[in-house]
């Protein structure tokens, strides 16, 4: 019996052993290196060859919110593809397109991450990604990649492994047709965001932001890259980067030297200088990212820098050899209002409940401020073409600007808004589920009062 134990024991050991050595090493996909001959580099918007309007400037943010967040902004993008929007390019000619094909920035957070991305790569063929992402149970693909294939779960024996390179492969694979970001148009542009933990800061892939790992951001998997943006915390593990190249000499770099100069007074600008210290520090070899909603749950904070100094708002707002004639923001959010009941009892809440008051509901209120934050940038900007537009040259045509927000909360019905409301934030809706969200996102796009006044514009 002893000889059977010690027999038996000796293969348990063994093919732990060759467990192991076969995958306790096991390492994922990582970002590029940054080499000479690689580069994502195209010159910015006003430079660039237009296929749309340039007298206009569309911006659209796609919230977070699981599937939720994905088939509402999908939906809303297919309604605006309904909208013929006509213009006069440079040589006079008259060009007819739709206000989804004018789009010049496309903001992703979470699951919105991967409705931006599609539009971006599959945008004539709509039906594609749904049947893909919006339709599919993404929950289940992702608990059977546990197991299928045999092998797959056990690379989680590896530490540099976790469910969130699981999920990667599988966006991957199955819903970008394994597109990096080096295959996407020139227009529009994509920002996909996610949250650098180590600085509580947002990442955004964009090559601006690989630079400063030195990296190259043209061979990265665009699944890769809604992983990270979507990697909830707890749910999912973060994603990881690598922090390649030697440290630069900071002080010899005029926008950081001129930040570093105002940091004690200005918050932004000391965020700014630590994120440039914290990438130049190049023993911090791995960025760890999760989940863009942590800073940002509607990526309205990119658009907002735009109207800076260095943004591309506030450079065409400025441009008098082509004035900007229409300045449009549409700010899809998906957030919803679950009905709490703990509060009726005395017992505390669970972790659940603890982790959606703690970091869920203060997103979704820090993301309606940014939203009040552009509607007063928008409507200072607005004074201030009313005031002095036709002696700037540049404001002469300026419209005012349309803020058109695609909302839950501003459903009419009631009864409507509450099921709404009660919409679960996973990575899966049913039918029913999905049918309400495609009958509701119309009626929103046609009310928004914003929306109604830039229609009236297109159609004089």
């Amino acid at each position: 019996m002893k000889k059977k134990i010690l027999y038996f024991s000796g293969i348990v050991i063994v093919l732990v052993l060759v467990l192991w050595l076969s995958f306790g090493f096991y390492e994922p996909r990582y970002n590029d290196p940054l080499t000479s001959a690689s580069s994502l580099s195209k010159p910015p918007v006003s430079m660039q060859e237009h296929l749309q309007d340039d007298q206009t400037l569309l911006f659209v943010a796609l919230s977070g919110g699981g599937t939720r967040a994905a088939a509402m902004s999908w939906k809303t993008l297919e309604e605006l593809k309904k909208i013929p929007y006509t213009y006069k390019n440079r040589e006079g000619e008259e060009i007819t397109s739709t206000l989804a094909d004018e789009i010049d920035y496309i903001s992703g957070i979470s699951g919105g991450s991967f409705a931006a991305a599609a539009w971006c790569l599959f945008r004539d063929n709509m039906d594609d990604f749904r049947k893909r992402f919006i339709e599919e149970n993404i929950q289940l693909k992702l608990a059977k990649g546990l197991f299928i294939p045999p092998w797959q779960g056990l690379r989680l024996i590896s530490r540099s492994y976790d469910r969130i390179n699981i999920a990667s492969e599988l966006y991957d694979r199955a819903v970008f047709d394994h597109k990096t970001f080096g295959d996407l148009p020139s227009h529009p542009i994509l920002w996909i965001h996610a949250t650098n933990l180590a600085l509580g800061n947002r990442f955004t892939y964009s090559q601006e932001y690989f630079d400063l790992i030195k990296s190259d951001l043209s061979t990265y998997p665009i699944g890769y890259g809604c992983a990270a943006s979507s990697a909830f915390p707890i749910l999912l593990s973060p994603i990881t980067v690598k922090n390649y190249g030697t440290p630069a000499v900071l002080k010899e770099d005029k926008r950081y030297a001129m930040a570093k100069r105002n940091s004690r007074r200005d918050i932004e600008k000391d965020y700014y200088c630590g994120m440039r210290e914290f990438f130049n520090d190049k023993t911090n070899k791995y960025i760890h990212l999760a989940d863009g909603g942590l800073v940002d749950n509607q990526g309205l904070q990119s658009i907002i820098d735009q109207f800076g100094t260095n943004g591309i708002i506030n450079k065409k707002l400025n441009n008098r050899d082509n004035p900007l004639k229409r300045l449009i923001i549409i700010n899809v959010n998906a957030g919803v209002r679950p009905d709490d009941k703990s509060s009726k009892y005395s017992n505390a809440p669970h972790i659940n409940s603890v982790i959606k008051y703690t970091m869920i509901t203060s997103m979704d209120i820090l993301s309606a401020k940014r939203w009040m934050e552009i509607k007063r940038l928008c409507s200072e900007v607005n004074k201030t073409a009313l005031e002095i537009g036709y002696s700037t040259g540049s404001l002469s045509l300026l419209e005012m600007p349309y803020t058109i927000e695609i909302s839950f909360r501003n459903i009419e019905d009631d009864a409507v808004r509450a099921e709404c409301y009660d919409l679960p934030t996973s990575f899966y809706l049913n039918e029913d589920q999905i049918n309400l969200i495609n009958r509701a996102v119309p009626v929103l796009v046609e009310k928004d009062p914003d929306m109604i006044r830039l229609k009236q514009a297109l159609y004089l």
